[in-house]
């Protein structure tokens, strides 16, 4: 049975829509009885590293995720796939709409239909006139049945919490009410009125969770973008890091304190690394300066707490010392093998000259040397991962970290016995 939202439904780990706060986050071993309620079978090699913790495949449900810019959904409905469930979006009278994207009359794609009575919030199935209310999935007309066809009352689809926000479409495709969305994201995003956002995403054909175990403070950024345009005349970024997380007094993710390293190191029997990279003349900046947060002008000036977070349902951000700037990059769980990850560039309104000129930069600049050749380098290694067992080691301390919050502290409807016996 669905559990109808609001009922009973408190976010354990997240905002609740009447913005009470939530409880300290705790990274503590994921609940026995999650994790056997969400993850496959046992001899399923994707599952092994992520069983224990009760991280389920197709995402964490009861979160607001972007699916699409803004911009994509214009007169024509749109088909869209989040969490395995495939939804047609939909604008009329310049409203938005999510509907499951099925008619349950004989099976067709709703997201082939039109909005055929226009300012009344409805999508009509292509195939018999099927017409569905996108504000509560209630089917209103069966047009080859005639204007009193008694099934009318007899059919509802699901529909989906909506929104449309700092340039991108919203989707919430969980079953508990939905957040205050801009008090249940990053701030660089919620606050438009001191941020504005460019915002592209790019498909990756692999699950979501590798993708964000890539953004653990893993140390795989010292090695593999150490050639990326953004960073390729710079020192190499420290490595052989010590890793100290700690999760975020608001419960929504960990920060990760980083001390110690190196830039280069005499390997026995092997040589140097980096080896002779001679090319290396420039002083660490933009996203190569990592060090001196505690002075910087984002903590000083702007009271920004860390230059790097990372949020569930599994997102990272990533800040400058100037706290002028940030990236927001969020994996978005399409299906079981595809993630949407976004690049959502934030930066901060300084006047109109200074938006033209970060335009311009992120046009001629920053748009293709990181969020297409830097991201890129990510991708191509994530899709290529061979699923099954692991041998961790210290530059994982900050993965094994994030499992074990996210899985304790994701956001998920209360079990039905505790539920009752807090009505009792």
């Amino acid at each position: 049975m669905a559990m109808r939202p609001g009922r009973n439904c408190r976010p354990p780990g997240g905002i609740s829509r009447r913005g009470h706060a939530p409880p300290p986050a705790r990274i503590a071993s994921s609940r026995r009885e999650i994790a056997m309620a969400q993850t496959d079978r046992d001899d399923d090699p994707a599952e092994i590293p992520y069983r224990g913790h009760g991280i389920p495949k197709l995402g964490f449900e009861n979160y607001w995720y972007p699916i699409l810019r803004a911009a994509e959904v214009k007169k024509k409905p749109k088909a869209v796939r989040l969490a395995g469930r495939d939804i047609v979006v939909y604008r009329d009278d310049g409203k938005l709409y999510a509907l499951d994207d099925r008619c349950p009359h004989r099976g067709v794609k709703l997201s082939l239909g039109e909005c055929s009575y226009k300012g009344t919030g409805t999508i009509s199935c292509p195939y018999h006139g099927w017409t569905f209310d996108g504000s509560n999935g209630r089917l209103v007309a069966a047009i080859m049945d005639g204007p009193d066809a008694p099934i009318t009352r007899k059919v509802t689809i699901r529909h989906y919490p909506i929104r449309e926000f700092a340039g991108l479409i919203w989707l919430w495709p969980g079953e508990m009410e939905p957040s205050v969305l801009e008090e249940d994201i990053p701030p660089y995003i919620g606050r438009q009125d001191e941020f504005f956002t460019i915002p592209m995403y790019t498909d990756y054909k692999c699950n979501w969770r590798w993708l964000v175990d890539n953004w653990g403070n893993d140390h795989h950024a010292q090695y593999v973008h150490r050639s990326s345009p953004e960073l390729i005349f710079q020192p190499v970024l420290p490595f052989a890091l010590t890793i100290e997380p700690k999760p975020l007094p608001s419960g929504k993710g960990m920060s990760f304190k980083r001390s110690g390293g190196m830039t280069s190191a005499e390997f026995p029997g092997l040589g140097r690394f980096p080896n002779n990279e001679w090319w290396r003349f420039m002083k660490p900046t933009g996203r190569g300066n990592v060090s001196g947060f505690q002075e910087s002008k984002a903590h000083k000036v702007y009271g920004i707490q860390n230059q790097s977070e990372l949020w569930l349902p599994g997102l990272i951000i990533v800040g400058r010392l100037s706290g002028e700037y940030a990236l927001i990059q969020w994996a978005v769980p399409i299906d079981e093998n595809t993630t949407r990850c976004f690049n959502i560039n934030n930066f901060r309104r300084l006047g109109r000259m200074r938006e033209m000129y970060d335009r311009l930069h992120y046009a001629v600049w920053r748009g293709w040397a990181h969020d297409r050749i830097f991201s890129d380098q990510d991708k191509v290694l994530v899709e290529a991962v061979v699923p099954g067992p692991e041998r961790l080691s210290k530059s994982d301390t900050g993965v094994i970290a994030w499992r074990k919050f996210a899985g304790a502290n994701a956001r998920r409807p209360e079990p039905a016995g505790k539920a009752s016996l807090d009505v009792a």
